[in-house]
Parts: C-alpha cells; sequence; structure tokens
C-alpha cells in the first residue's frame, strides 16, 4: 500500500509539472509572436492627389506661309565637251625588194615579153589601229616600224616591234592592228609562197 501511494504522488508532482512547463511555453511564444508581428507591421499610407495641379496647355507652331513665287533655280554652266580629236593614221607599205612592185595587181615582171606565173604580194585588207585613249588625251603622236611574215594563205604572221618613237605607248595598237591585215600571198613557180621580213612603219598624229 505504501508503494502505491508512493507512486500515485510521484504521478502527480509530474502531471502538475508538465501542466506548468507547457503554460510557460505557450504564454512565452504568444509573446514572441505578438513582438515580430509588430516588427514586421508595414503601414500603408494613402497620398491625396493634389488638387492644384495644372494640366500644361501645348499649342501646335503656326504654320509658316508659303512663297507667293517659287525661287528661281540657278543656271549651271555646262562644260564644253572634250572629246579627243579622231587620230589621223599614215601608214607606210611594206618595204620589198627592188626588183618588186606593191601596187593594184601583182608584178608581172618580164611577163610582157614571155609570160610567167610569178607574182609578189598584194595587200587586200588593211585595219587602222586603234589610237590609245590615254596618248590622245594628253596629245602624244609617234610612229611605230614592225617586221612580220605573210604566210601562203596571205594571213600576217611573226610581228615584231623594230623601233617605236616614244617607246612602248604605241607598240600594243600597231600590232594589233598589223595581226588584222590580209595579203595575196607571193607565188613563185605557180604556187604561194611564204613572204618573210618585211617591214611597215605605222604613224600616229592627231588632226588639227
Amino acid at each position: 500500500m505504501k508503494r502505491l501511494g508512493l507512486a500515485f504522488l510521484a504521478a502527480c508532482g509530474v502531471s502538475f509539472g508538465l501542466f506548468f512547463l507547457m503554460a510557460s511555453l505557450i504564454s512565452g511564444g504568444h509573446k514572441a509572436i505578438e513582438k515580430s508581428d509588430s516588427e514586421n507591421f508595414i503601414e500603408f499610407l494613402r497620398v491625396k492627389n493634389d488638387e492644384n495641379l495644372q494640366a500644361r496647355d501645348r499649342k501646335r507652331p503656326k504654320k509658316p506661309p508659303e512663297p507667293k513665287e517659287a525661287p528661281q533655280r540657278p543656271k549651271l554652266q555646262i562644260a564644253q565637251d572634250q572629246t579627243p580629236q579622231k587620230p589621223q593614221m599614215s601608214m607606210q607599205a611594206p618595204q620589198l625588194a627592188d626588183n618588186l612592185a606593191l601596187g593594184d595587181g601583182p608584178y608581172l615582171g618580164s611577163a610582157a615579153a614571155g609570160g610567167s606565173s610569178d607574182s609578189d604580194v598584194v595587200p587586200l585588207v588593211r585595219i587602222e589601229p586603234q589610237y590609245p585613249r590615254k596618248a590622245a588625251m594628253q596629245g602624244k603622236q609617234g610612229f611605230v616600224v614592225l617586221s612580220f611574215d605573210i604566210t601562203e594563205t596571205g594571213a600576217v604572221e611573226n610581228v615584231n616591234v623594230l623601233k617605236s618613237q616614244p617607246r612602248r605607248i604605241f607598240d600594243s595598237a600597231a600590232k594589233r592592228a598589223l595581226r588584222k591585215w590580209k595579203y595575196k600571198p607571193q607565188v613563185i613557180d605557180g604556187k604561194p609562197t611564204k613572204r618573210k621580213n618585211l617591214k611597215v612603219q605605222l604613224d600616229f598624229k592627231l588632226q588639227g
């Protein structure tokens, strides 16, 4: 019986202790919540609109008056056409042997006496060289001496510059033109024959 009485008293003491502990925890937590709520509280204020504010009245600028008469445009002076004048070409016939002649037809030689089928070259087509634009603009003139061969078909080949004045300015134009020339080939014993080492001078001169 004594043991039961002591156990009951101990149980009552423990129960009261727990109850007191729980009461103290509840009261302390409530205070902490109130304190944190007061610290984190944000106060909102409503600002009244200022009734005295005035709206700014913006006005568009006035459109400038239109001119009564349109301004006159300045007259432009057009420069004169400075197109270079067309160059005047001077071409000498190829230099041939003394016993041959170069004319409108084949050289007959002794054909008047007994007749012969031999003939020398005869020019058929001559192309004038194109005057170099830069040289024409600068007013330069000159000449080119060339050597060339005439094939059995009358075509020009093996064109070389022997002399030119001024040097290299008119060389290309002279060679391009000479390569386009056509001849009636030389005929010996009735057969077309190649003619070698002919010479011709092409002059480049401006008109006026």
